[in-house]
């Protein structure tokens, strides 16, 4: 075995010892070997990623025909009706979102028409696309087995529950910004300054992480660049409008904030008791999450995932319901999966493993429900609904509406979907509006209370209706419109301005399930109906 080893010079005290000269007394340092490194992890194979691909979009989409959002997913599509027929937001409607997400829907809606299928076969790529880039975050750090655990547990959050806002692109946009920083700073850069442009909040956290992660400022001169670029010909249109409209309305959501847990009964379920619990077990998995960092203190690359998650805890804190669960869900599996790996005191690393495995658990479980108890369903009247589908009475219901307004009204004219009332407001309806292809008589899609529970607004909007001489009115009584939160929504205004003009000049015809009709007072019965 000596072969394998080159030789040595002796030492100082050696070449003494051996009758060397003294100046060889002195002793050369001896060299240190260097540990091996360990070596570099090979990118993850083709045909894990197209395995991961197609289980996520399974996962995903398994639903998509499921159900409709009469508030949420109506808001998103009337307003990709409106840019699609030229308008500006901000300008010309009332909108909360910065543009990113309403400019993708309306190029949907210029290529394929009004539907209520197409934005969700973009969902399905979207979720599929974030629980990929979270396995490739975590797993080139810590390994396969936690990026599978990550990929799980994001793929579970991003599937349900499923909606046409700018929340999740904006979260695959921030986790693509992170992925690619430690490599292409400026391209980290450009990824959160194309989420700034869905949610600028995530967009900000976006750029911090990806500052972070490139463990340099340079992603900051292409995300501002790109940012400002992008958003300044609708703050130009729009003036002053667009901040007041995106950054105003955080002024609002007091209004509509909920406690942690909501005070129902859960019985003795688990997974009923977990969904109760899930918003805050995840603020205290954000607690946990935060203690390691400050704790364990990793290097900047391992805080990368902090904003992201401080930003989520905000999130859920405004609005604790299952649409804003989305951005710390995703944010903190990710954060402690590396976490986890990167810990070697046992109890720790099992503590932050309990906290993904919660976050897995609660999205796959309802998933695994949704197959388990699918619905009763009937088709959504009409072509906009490319066969989505919701109850029968709800179908039922629609089929009739649909028919007698579109006697009743022509193409082109107007239809105002109003809630049950103005001067409590919870949610609206503007989805029935897109299903009708009949455009609002005013700027307000958004049933915001705080909003059209005010004299100013509602003012407009009658002074709006009474101009556009609209045939129908159609007011929303589901009692997803009727029911009060524990928040300011449930209060009234006392502003009844809007409903005051409604019952001047519009009298009621028909109630079909949760919609009553209201026509203008004096207008004729059509021939055939009602």
């Amino acid at each position: 075995m000596a072969d394998l080893e080159p030789p040595t010079e002796p030492t100082g005290t050696e070449a003494a010892a051996a009758g060397g000269p003294a100046s060889d007394a002195r002793a050369r340092p001896a060299r240190r070997r260097r540990s091996p490194r360990p070596p570099a992890l090979r990118p993850p194979s083709v045909a894990l990623q197209a395995l991961l691909l197609v289980a996520g979009a399974a996962l995903s989409g398994f639903t998509i025909l499921r159900g409709y959002g009469p508030h949420d997913e109506g808001l998103m599509l009337a307003w990709a009706q409106r840019v699609a027929d030229g308008q500006w937001p901000y300008r010309d409607f009332w909108s909360n979102y910065a543009p990113g997400q309403t400019l993708v829907l309306a190029g949907l809606t210029k290529l394929f028409g009004p539907s209520l299928l197409v934005w969700r076969i973009l969902r399905v790529a979207v979720d599929t696309l974030s629980a990929l880039a979270a396995f490739r975050l975590v797993r080139r750090d810590a390994g396969d087995w936690w990026g599978l655990a990550a990929w799980a547990a994001v793929a579970g959050a991003m599937a349900f529950p499923t909606g046409p806002g700018p929340t999740p692109p904006a979260l695959l946009l921030a986790l693509c910004a992170v992925l690619a920083a430690r490599r292409a700073p400026a391209a980290g850069g450009v990824l959160a300054a194309l989420a700034f442009v869905f949610r600028p909040e995530i967009g900000i956290a976006a750029a911090a992480g990806a500052v972070l992660e490139a463990r340099s400022a340079r992603p900051l001169a292409p995300f501002a660049i790109v940012a400002a670029a992008l958003l300044a010909p609708f703050a130009v249109v729009a003036g002053g409008d667009m901040a007041s409209q995106v950054l105003g309305f955080a002024g609002l959501q007091d209004l509509q904030r909920l406690p942690l847990v909501p005070a129902r009964h859960a019985g003795a379920d688990p997974s009923k008791l977990l969904e109760l619990l899930f918003p805050l077990l995840l603020v205290a998995g954000g607690a946990v999450y935060a203690a390691w960092l400050l704790w364990r203190r990793p290097p900047a690359r391992g805080w990368a995932l902090a904003p992201l998650v401080a930003l989520g805890v905000a999130y859920l804190l405004a609005r604790a319901d299952e649409f804003h669960l989305l951005p710390l869900s995703a944010a903190l599996a990710i954060g402690v999966a590396l976490a986890a790996a990167a810990e070697r005191a046992l109890a720790v690393k099992i503590a932050l493993g309990v906290v993904l495995a919660v976050v897995a658990v609660h999205g796959l479980e309802r998933r695994a429900g949704q197959i388990r108890h699918p619905p009763r369903l009937a088709p959504v009247p009409g072509r906009v609904a490319d066969g989505v589908r919701t109850s029968p009475a709800d179908a039922a219901a629609l089929r009739r509406v649909l028919g007698v307004v579109r006697r009743r009204v022509p193409p082109g004219r107007p239809v105002l979907v109003a809630p049950p009332r103005f001067d409590r407001v919870r949610v609206g309806d503007p989805l029935l509006g897109v299903l009708l292809q009949r455009p609002n008589p005013t700027r307000y899609d958004v049933m915001q209370p705080g909003l059209v529970t005010t004299a100013k607004v509602q003012r407009e909007m009658a002074r709006d209706l009474v101009r556009s001489r609209a045939p129908v009115v159609v007011r929303w009584l589901a009692p997803t419109a009727r029911e009060r939160e524990p928040n300011g929504s449930a209060r009234s205004s006392g502003v009844r301005l809007l409903d005051r003009t409604i019952a001047a000049r519009y009298r009621p015809l028909a109630r079909y399930g949760d919609y009553l009709i209201l026509v203008r007072r004096g207008s004729r019965r059509p021939p055939n109906g009602p």
